[in-house]
C-alpha cells in the first residue's frame, strides 16, 4: 500500500496566516500594515522589475487607502498567486515575532532552520547574546509543562508544537552566536 502523500500548504497560505493572527493579535490595522508592506516593497525591490503597484508619494491618504486595497485583494484571495519578490517584502514589513515565526515556518517546509546575521560589532554582539538568553528562556518555559510530571510521553502531544518552535528558535540564536565565534578562528 502507497503512503498517503502530504501536500504543503501555499507559501502564500503560511505567510497570510501569520499576517492575519498578527492583525488580530496586534494594534496593527490594514493601512497601518500596508503602509509598511509598501515602504519594504518599495525599498527592496528594483523600480524596473516591480510587479505590484505600491504607493508611497505626496498624498498619504490616498496611498493609504490604495495600499490597504492591495492588501486586501491579496488575503481574500481576489489576487491568487503571492509573487516572490513581494514575499520577501511582505515577511521583511511583519513585526517581531510574527516574522520570525513566518520565517521559522516557511524554512521549516524544506528542513532547513534559519539563522540570523549578527553585526559584526559589539552591539551586534549583545543582541546576539540576548537573543540567545531569550530564546533559552522561551524554550525552558515551553518545556516546562511537558515534563511537569518528569518525563515528556504522549500525553504532553499539546505541548509538542510550541516545543518544536521554541527549540528551533534556540538552536538559530545558538548557531548565530557560533558563526560568530567561527568568524575570529582561522581554518574553523
Amino acid at each position: 500500500m502507497k503512503p498517503v502523500r502530504q501536500f504543503l500548504p501555499p507559501r502564500q497560505s503560511v505567510v497570510y496566516g501569520h499576517t492575519r493572527r498578527m492583525l488580530d493579535q496586534t494594534a496593527t490595522n490594514y493601512q497601518s500594515f500596508a503602509m509598511a508592506l509598501a515602504d519594504s516593497y518599495l525599498s527592496s525591490v528594483a523600480p524596473d522589475v516591480r510587479g505590484v503597484p505600491f504607493r508611497l508619494g505626496d498624498d498619504p491618504s490616498a496611498d493609504m487607502k490604495h495600499n490597504a486595497q492591495i492588501l486586501r485583494r491579496y488575503l481574500d484571495g481576489t489576487v491568487k498567486a503571492l509573487p516572490a519578490d513581494l514575499e520577501d517584502a511582505w515577511v521583511m514589513a511583519l513585526p517581531e515575532p510574527y516574522r520570525g515565526e513566518c520565517e521559522r515556518d516557511l524554512s521549516r517546509r524544506r528542513g532547513l532552520l534559519v539563522v540570523h546575521q549578527l553585526q559584526t560589532d559589539e552591539a551586534g554582539e549583545a543582541v546576539g547574546l540576548a537573543r540567545l538568553l531569550l530564546e533559552f528562556g522561551q524554550f525552558v518555559e515551553a518545556l516546562g509543562p511537558a515534563l511537569a510530571d518528569g518525563r515528556i510521553s504522549e500525553a504532553d502531544a499539546q505541548f509538542a508544537r510550541r516545543i518544536l518552535n521554541e527549540s528551533d528558535d534556540l538552536i538559530s540564536a545558538v548557531l548565530s552566536v557560533r558563526r560568530q565565534v567561527q568568524n575570529i578562528l582561522p581554518g574553523a
